[in-house]
């Protein structure tokens, strides 16, 4: 019995101390915990996880086979100028004799003979670069179609049908046959046709079909 009062009397002598360090011991615990966190997070940020990565489709793998190919270049073909064509004078780098002016020279186009007032068309499509009339050579229209290539329209009626800086298009009446061309006129009424590709006259016969007159 007296260690029991004994006991007792330390207990409520002490009691304070007790509950202050039971209050102090679980402080220090609760600030253990929370360090012991902070510590864990530290390490988590610090060694982030590596994710495994996402294995490619194979329908996202590109073919070497599929890449885009370059535009292949189409060949231009002309229209005919002349649609109720009579007959065709030939294209001649050597000299030949013209009736007209009773001499011989070269002749650096083809001559599409018909009825005057037929009409005339643009070959491809293209920009009118100049219209011009002079006493020679009568009304001559120039269409350029780019890269370096134009044609040229001589003998036409007149060249109101066009103004320059015209877009046309290919087949579109540009003019009419006439014998406004005095160097050819004793040739009877046709289209002179010229083209020039970069700067040079060439035989047109290179893009154009033309049937046998």
């Amino acid at each position: 019995m007296k260690e029991e009062n004994r006991l007792l009397y330390f207990l409520k002598r002490n009691l304070a101390y007790i509950v202050l360090s039971l209050c102090i011991i679980a402080v220090a615990l609760s600030i253990t915990l929370m360090l012991v966190r902070q510590q864990e997070q530290t390490l988590s940020n610090d060694n982030p996880t590596i994710n495994n990565p996402v294995d490619t489709p194979s329908d996202s793998i590109v073919d070497p086979d599929d890449t885009p190919t370059k535009p292949v270049d189409v060949p231009i073909e002309f229209a005919m100028p002349v649609q109720a064509v009579i007959s065709i004078g030939e294209y001649s780098e050597t000299m030949v004799f013209n009736g007209t002016l009773g001499r011989f020279s070269t002749h650096l186009g083809l001559d599409f003979f018909a009825d005057e007032g037929t009409a005339v068309l643009a070959v491809f499509d293209g920009t009118v670069e100049s219209v011009e009339n002079t006493l020679l050579y009568g009304t001559t229209i120039v269409i350029d179609h780019g890269n370096g290539l134009k044609t040229v329209y001589n003998s036409l009626a007149d060249g109101d049908s066009v103004t320059v800086g015209q877009k046309v298009q290919k087949g579109q009446v540009i003019g009419e046959v006439s014998l406004s061309n005095r160097q050819e006129a004793g040739s009877g009424a046709h289209l002179h046709f010229e083209v020039i590709e970069d700067g040079k006259t060439i035989d047109p016969s290179k893009y154009l079909t033309i049937d046998e007159k």
